[in-house]
């Protein structure tokens, strides 16, 4: 670490006599300037000179190799001679020959104090720094660091063995060796025991007392040092370091000022905790940094030796533990096979029972669907008979076509074939042929057709001509805009596929029988509708199309019991496949004047899966609409059965099958309600297996309460986040230097 200190000849005259003559070091510092960037300084006997590693205040340190054993070192070389307190960097290669022979320390390897520039050489350790580690990786797994840290331990209580205190631990002085094993760095402002003289560090990694130029050296400012190592290892940035506490510090100007005001910022700051909320660090541990980083130097470990001591009871504890544990558990392992066993019987009979007893609701099920299955068919039946009816009556088939032919409403028909207006798309002649006079008696027909007692579960009636244009229709809400002149001969109760056409695409053919059409949405309530369409005929010709529409939940009263209900589900290989069209909770909606969310048509978490009761079994699984707060009151458990709804079997037909129509009725039984029987016999069970079992386990219990108090830790979170906001880097701290002692009065 280079580090600057006062010239203490800053101040001397000029003599106006004679020219001034620059000493060697000035000259050797006036050559530095004028280098090309990227070359050496100069050249060192026995080293090629590699690469510029780091430059400092004083001069720079550079990768080189051993020209005779090849082996990688690192050359300190000091090219600002001038401006040098030589003592500093002897004091310095000093300590480092102290610790020659130390493996936790890094090597020197040589020294040429007499060479210009003077310079030393140590041995290079490519992974870099702690620092470089932890601003690659940020905080550390705790057993890594904790191997890391005994590691700086050890080599700091060989240090001060030989009476050498660092003064200025942090990450940026510890290196890592090609094994990843830590070695301690710079020795620059360290201090032997019976050195008095002060020794600044690095704001956050100094104890707050060192803080001080008066200050003697102390063993305990390296005990602080090493907790904030430890802490910094493990959280990403040293204790009671924030961008308020930096803030502070850094509002104040003059050395003097900035170390008391970092002394008064560590002393009013709350103790750290950052370090307490990581996840599986352990109450020692713990306790082992808040002891070394207090504030009251008289609160810390008195030495070194004493952290290493702590760290190995650490060690010994956790091997303990186990054996502890053990000796406690034999008894409840002995205790929790038997128990596990009975268990296993248990759940085997339970389990057993229970798939028994779904069974035989899913036959109840089964046959319940296939009963409301044929209800529905029964009711298409009807609703067919209904618009064939309508379509073969001589009264009705003369009147449409009295109005489709009549000379003024051909006219308007022909133009509203031409524009094919979809929609609200209200052109002058489609609102013409509406209010045509010879248009309405038809529309009163189809209108006392709606009104007839037996149609009060209609939603629609109406007829349209063989080209799909609306010719008169009658509706149980009047629609915004009426359809009346408008084309849809794209929906499938005109042309019989089975999915709608695009509008624009050409008019296709008409039905040739009675047709049920795919489902549609209605956009006033929400609900789902259907169409049983039929082709009106004169003399053999197709000449229009006579249709009725109904909610698909209103085909037959599947009324909800208790614990079992019936759900219709569009079953057709389309977009909409598995969309639920009928539920109790639409029925309950619409009874309350609410409109159907749409998102029970287009989200897929809303749909039924109908491809689990293909293979014929019991399926239990969750009511897709219990996914919605709406529908709370459904989201449980059910045992399911379904039946496809088939097309009636029209007496003029020969197949055996008559078609499906899309449609799938899906019966549904509470599964708790159904197993509730099973449950109360093996809830008796177990309660007596639990009252047989008690005493021995409140004997292991009270064991365990006394070893969990011993081995209790601490509580555990998330990985603790510094504050990323700090104005100074977390790893860019700067040793503070302590003003060169010149002897002149300040």
């Amino acid at each position: 670490m280079w580090r600057s200190t006062q010239s203490s000849n800053s101040c001397d005259v000029m003599s106006l006599d004679e020219t001034q003559k620059q000493t060697p070091g000035q000259l050797s510092a006036a050559k530095h300037l004028s280098r090309p960037k990227g070359r050496p300084p100069c050249e060192i006997p026995g080293y090629d000179l590699d690469s510029l590693l780091g430059r400092g205040a004083y001069g720079e340190v550079w990768v080189a190799t051993d020209q005779n054993t090849g082996r990688r070192v690192a050359i300190k070389i000091y090219h600002h001679r001038g401006a040098l307190d030589e003592s500093l960097i002897a004091s310095e290669v000093e300590k480092l020959v102290f610790l020659s022979a130390d493996r936790y320390v890094v090597q020197l390897l040589e020294v040429g104090w007499n060479a210009e520039p003077p310079y030393y050489v140590m041995e290079y350790l490519p992974n870099g720094s702690l620092e470089d580690l932890l601003r690659r990786g940020g905080a550390m797994e705790i057993e890594a660091a904790i191997q890391t840290f005994k590691d700086v331990v050890i080599g700091l209580l060989h240090a001060h063995g030989k009476g050498i205190f660092h003064c200025d631990l942090k990450p940026a002085n510890i290196l890592l060796d090609q094994d990843g094993k830590a070695r301690i760095a710079d020795f620059g402002q360290s201090r032997l025991s019976n050195d008095q003289r002060p020794a600044l560090g690095t704001l956050f990694f100094m104890a707050p007392e060192q803080a001080d130029i008066e200050a003697s050296p102390d063993v305990r400012w390296d005990v602080y040092a090493l907790g904030a190592l430890l802490y910094t290892m493990l959280v990403g940035e040293p204790p009671f370091r924030s961008s308020s506490s930096v803030g502070e510090i850094d509002s104040t100007s003059g050395l003097r000022d900035r170390l008391e005001k970092y002394r008064r910022v560590i002393a009013i700051s709350p103790p750290p905790e950052a370090h307490k909320k990581i996840r599986g660090i352990d109450r020692e541990l713990v306790h082992l940094i808040d002891r070394a980083i207090a504030v009251n130097p008289r609160e810390r470990y008195r030495n070194v030796q004493e952290i290493f001591d702590a760290l190995n009871e650490r060690e010994r504890n956790r091997y303990r533990r186990p054996l502890i544990l053990l000796g406690i558990l034999g008894p409840a392992i002995l205790l929790t096979i038997g128990l596990f066993f009975g268990w296993q019987n248990y759940k085997a009979v339970m389990r057993t029972s229970e798939n028994a007893m779904i069974a035989k609701t899913y036959e109840s099920n089964r046959f319940a669907a296939e009963l409301a299955a044929t209800n529905v068919s029964n009711a298409i039946e009807d609703r067919f008979k209904e618009v064939e009816r309508l379509a073969t009556d001589p009264e009705f088939v003369d009147l449409y076509l009295n109005t489709v032919y009549d000379p003024d409403l051909s006219k308007l028909l022909e133009k509203l074939h031409e524009e094919r207006a979809t929609g609200a798309n209200q052109t002058p002649e489609r609102i013409a042929f509406q209010e045509h006079p010879k248009r309405q008696a038809l529309q009163k027909r189809i209108r006392a057709q709606f009104e007839l007692p037996s149609q009060k579960n209609t939603a629609s009636w109406f007829v349209t001509d063989a080209q799909g244009f609306h010719i008169a229709s009658s509706f149980d809400v009047d629609p915004s805009v009426s359809p009346i002149g408008g084309y849809f001969g794209y929906r499938t109760y005109f042309h019989g596929g089975s999915a709608d056409l695009a509008p624009t695409d050409p008019t296709p053919e008409p039905i040739h029988d009675t047709h049920l059409s795919a489902v549609f949405l209605s956009t006033a309530s929400g609900t789902w509708k259907v169409a049983m369409s039929t082709p009106l005929r004169t003399n053999g010709k197709i000449v229009g199309i006579v249709a009725m529409s109904i909610d698909v939940g209103k085909f037959t009263s599947l009324e909800p019991a208790e614990h079992q209900f019936a759900v219709l589900v569009d079953g057709r290989d389309a977009p909409t496949q598995g969309v639920i069209l009928q539920h109790p909770l639409f029925d309950k909606l619409l009874e309350q004047g609410e409109i159907v969310p749409i998102r029970f048509s287009e989200e897929d978490k809303y749909r039924v899966k109908l491809g689990k009761f293909e293979a014929g079994i019991p399926v239990v699984g969750q009511d897709p609409i219990g996914r919605d707060n709406l529908g709370k009151e459904y989201d449980k458990s059910w045992i399911f059965a379904a039946k496809r709804v088939s097309l009636p079997h029209r007496t003029q037909q020969t197949e055996q099958d008559p078609g499906s129509t899309g449609l799938v009725v899906v019966v549904q039984e509470d599964h708790r309600f159904a197993v509730k029987p099973i449950y109360e016999l093996g809830d008796q069970l177990s309660r007596q297996a639990i009252l047989a079992a008690s005493l021995i386990i409140l004997v292991i219990l009270t064991l365990w309460y006394f070893v969990v108090r011993a081995l209790r830790r601490v509580k555990v979170g998330a990985m603790a986040i510094g504050d990323t906001s700090s104005v100074i880097p977390p790893h860019e701290l700067t040793t503070i230097i302590a003003p060169a002692k010149t002897g002149k009065k300040p």
